[in-house]
């Protein structure tokens, strides 16, 4: 007993040391687990700190782009004036800022507002006549950006657009025209004026009517631009209709059948669009007018380049002065004390004669014709009438505008054609006999018209280069008889720079149509 006691002794004794190597394993393995866990929770600080300093960057991009904006609506010609474009800090977070600058068009190495046109905007693919903006926020050394594209949305999207496509009320005497074609309460009458779309007729460009369109059943008539990339929109609210078949249909069917009239769009169909419709009056731009570019009663006004020579009887005694630009590009022609007494008719049978003229006196009426090398808008009161060509300089007659001058021509009642006529002896000295018009027109509570349309003889095209927009459809003709052949070609330009201060159906200028946040930051 002793003697077994006594040999395992020195073998219990041997084990001492373990005890202790354990202990220290798990103290050591402890230590491990509380670096952990103290790294684990250092790095969640460091992450949130991080994902609170991304989202400041990502809030000061978007103050940025929200800057930017804000510059177009005041200027719809700002994104052309700069590359960079506004940089500062948010308010109120003097550690965080934004910078923001204009991206090349698709294929330009970088942006030029020596050639804005040519540089931004892009002139192919989905993102055709738009531009975007880059604005980089950051706050505490983190970066975050935002690429928006902006585009116009307004009547220049147009190459033609009306709101009704019957002719004006105020010409025809009836009542109850200012309806669509087609509504829940029936038709109009043909007392109403509906004009036809026949087979000399073409819109080369888009083109938008909130209305019903009349159309002649022949493929000759045509919609948008053949082969033209991208297509075409062609917007029909209130669908076609035609002389034999009165009641309106959509884009899948067709009042024509196999003979119906050719649209150049993606789907060889005419869509439906957005309602637009056009303010009352142009009186609005008037609070925009520098000093000296208010007239008062009818004013002829002669571009030549960067220069204006006007005749009103309230300037220089009525003689033809010249006058330097104005630096806004904005005019505007308002009626005198006495009230405009001019009652207009699209038969008056010697339109402008002095007598007439006598009685425009004190009408805000105005007169444009000559060249221009610089952007404008000559807005009227009362009526605007294009008594010549009017080109951008550097243009021969028929070619395609380019460069940034543009021009606007606004009446509140209508735009008209100069054209003298009388029953008797026809065409008289002053009318124009093929001319061409580069310009935006738009009759915000009227037509686009030709004086006379069904006296004399026949001339020959109306050309115009740029956009139609007109409240009611105006006549320019008698097919076959009187008046022009119209020849309306859309100006691309005008989707993305327009004439200062052009009127828009709702909110002028500028919208984001896309806003993207690359992954990268």
């Amino acid at each position: 007993m002793t003697t077994t006691t006594t040999r395992l002794r020195p073998r219990a004794m041997a084990d001492d040391g373990f005890t202790m190597i354990f202990a220290l394993g798990v103290m050591l393995v402890t230590s491990f687990l509380v670096f952990a866990a103290f790294t684990a929770v250092s790095n969640d600080d460091h992450l949130t700190y991080r994902d609170t300093l991304t989202k400041q960057a990502y809030a000061a991009a978007a103050t940025g782009v929200q800057e930017y904006e804000h510059k177009l609506q005041v200027n719809d010609d700002y994104w052309e004036t700069a590359c960079e474009g506004p940089k500062g800090t948010v308010s109120g977070e003097s550690t965080e800022s934004y910078e923001t600058s204009v991206l090349p068009a698709n294929g330009k190495a970088s942006c030029s507002v020596a050639s804005p046109f040519e540089t931004m905007i892009e002139k192919s693919g989905e993102n055709i006549n738009t531009f975007s903006v880059k604005s980089v926020g950051t706050a505490g050394g983190v970066h975050r950006t935002l690429i928006s594209t902006f585009r116009v949305a307004g009547f220049l999207d147009f190459a033609y657009f009306t709101q009704y496509e019957d002719e004006d009320p105020y010409l025809t005497g009836q009542s109850g025209c200012e309806r669509y074609y087609e509504e829940k309460s029936g038709r109009r009458s043909s007392g109403c004026g509906n004009i036809e779309f026949n087979n000399e007729d073409s819109v080369n460009g888009p083109m938008h009517t909130d209305d019903s369109a009349l159309v002649e059943c022949n493929k000759e008539v045509s919609f948008g631009r053949e082969g033209h990339t991208p297509s075409d929109t062609v917007e029909i609210n209130g669908g076609t209709w035609s002389p034999s078949n009165s009641t309106a249909q959509g884009p899948t069917g067709s009042p024509c059948g196999t003979n119906a009239p050719t649209y150049f769009t993606t789907t060889g169909k005419f869509t439906e669009g957005a309602e637009l419709r056009a303010p009352t009056d142009d009186t609005s731009v008037h609070a925009y007018v520098e000093t000296g570019y208010t007239f008062t009663g009818r004013t002829e006004f002669t571009l030549n380049g960067e220069k204006l020579t006007v005749k009103n009887a309230n300037v220089n005694g009525g003689t033809a002065t010249p006058m330097t630009w104005p630096a806004n590009g904005l005019v505007y022609v308002q009626t005198g004390s006495a009230g405009c007494n001019f009652e207009y008719s699209n038969l008056i049978g010697g339109s402008d004669t002095t007598a007439k003229n006598a009685e425009e006196a004190e009408c805000g009426t105005a007169l444009v014709q000559g060249k221009y090398a610089k952007s404008l808008t000559i807005a009227a009161q009362t009526d605007l009438i294009i008594n010549g060509e009017i080109l951008p300089t550097g243009i021969t007659a028929g070619e395609a505008p380019s460069g940034t001058a543009t021009l606007g021509l606004m009446a509140s009642r209508f735009v008209r054609i100069y054209h003298p006529c009388t029953s008797s002896g026809g065409n008289q000295a002053g009318y124009l006999k093929n001319p061409w018009i580069y310009a935006a027109i738009l009759s915000t509570a009227h037509s686009f018209v030709l004086d006379n349309y069904n006296c004399g003889a026949m001339m020959s095209d109306l050309n115009v280069y740029g956009a139609i927009a007109q409240k009611f459809r105006g006549i320019v003709t008698e097919v076959g008889r009187t008046g022009y052949i119209k020849n309306y070609n859309y100006d691309e330009r005008l989707a993305t720079d327009e004439p200062p201060y052009f009127l828009a159906p709702l909110d002028a200028g500028w919208m984001i149509a896309r806003e993207t946040a690359p992954k990268a930051g």
